[in-house]
């Protein structure tokens, strides 16, 4: 997005994840192993989930057609929403993701199998990483995912998926959602979002059905619309370097970020994996900020020049 040069890191070694926790180099060595461009190939992604025993996270007797995101339809004049089952390339690529930036704290619009996912990597950087982070990091509640949802039911469903054994690591909110204009442009907000500092964010909510508002006559409820969330915009400045967001889909809606974006972030759009993504890359706030990239950027910047 920015011609300005990406800042040079200089990581401190005793703040790398192989010196905190020994027992995670495997891990890391999967995770190396594995490129963002790998989440395109069947082939790959089922060997990432082999590898992980992503598997259980995956099984579920409703799931339809393949998708991550509620397939809508009209039934007399009435929208109605269906849940898709998981696509193993998006849900395999958002886990490696995590483990690679070994994220404290996720935010995430939208929910569904992608936070059961999420949740299982948050599972697996807190046995490792929890009590450190705790100590050295600004951190409250860490490797945690918090999920937004327009829909009571889908909650619901996201709750029953997460089961006993990965619900502590994931929280499911549900919040309405309003019609605003930015910049006197037409976009949508959650009217409540979970507290949090996130340093991964996943976009892949609302839909364009969230809401029936309207603004002097326009409404983005409508088969002819396309999703526009701007909640992003309004805590761009409270996000820390090394952040990521990744964007499923939502061209649209990823290129009115993309305009609106003040800081250093880096952009990428993966066509073949129909996903975009933002990296902050920004020189560290302080201290703090500094050992949180050590811990995170052992492997580099994600996104090149």
């Amino acid at each position: 997005m920015h011609n300005l040069p990406r800042p040079v890191l200089h990581l401190d070694p005793q703040n790398a994840p192989a010196a905190i926790s020994p027992d995670f180099a495997p891990i890391e060595a999967l995770v190396a192993s594995f490129h963002l461009e790998d989440f395109n190939t069947p082939e790959r992604a089922r060997a990432y989930a082999d590898a992980l025993d992503l598997w259980p996270c995956l099984s579920c007797a409703d799931a339809g057609e393949e998708g991550d995101d509620p397939l809508r339809e009209v039934r007399d004049g009435v929208q109605k929403a269906h849940p898709l089952g998981p696509v193993l390339g998006d849900l395999c690529r958002l886990h490696w993701l995590a483990l690679r930036r070994r994220s404290l704290s996720v935010l995430e619009f939208g929910s569904g199998f992608s936070t059961v996912v999420l949740a299982h990597a948050m599972r697996l950087l807190h046995g490792h990483f929890h009590d450190w982070a705790s100590r050295n990091l600004r951190t409250q509640q860490p490797f945690h995912v918090h999920s937004v949802e327009e829909e009571q039911r889908f909650q619901a469903l996201t709750c029953e998926r997460l089961g006993l054994g990965l619900s502590p690591y994931a929280t499911v909110e549900r919040s309405s959602v309003d019609l605003i204009t930015h910049d006197n442009r037409f976009a949508t907000v959650y009217t409540l979002l979970p507290n949090v500092a996130p340093d991964l964010i996943y976009l892949d909510g609302p839909s364009q059905f969230a809401t029936t508002a309207s603004i002097n006559g326009f409404s983005i409820a409508s088969a002819e619309r396309m999703p526009m969330s701007a909640d992003i915009l309004r805590m761009e400045f409270f996000l820390e370097p090394g952040c990521i967001i990744l964007i499923d889909g939502r061209t649209q809606n990823a290129r009115f970020l993309k305009a609106y974006l003040r800081r250093q972030w880096a952009y990428h759009h993966d066509r073949a994996g129909d996903i975009h993504l933002f990296e902050l890359q920004e020189d560290p706030l302080g201290p703090i900020n500094q050992r949180r990239l050590d811990f995170a950027l052992g492997q580099g910047w994600l996104l090149g020049e």
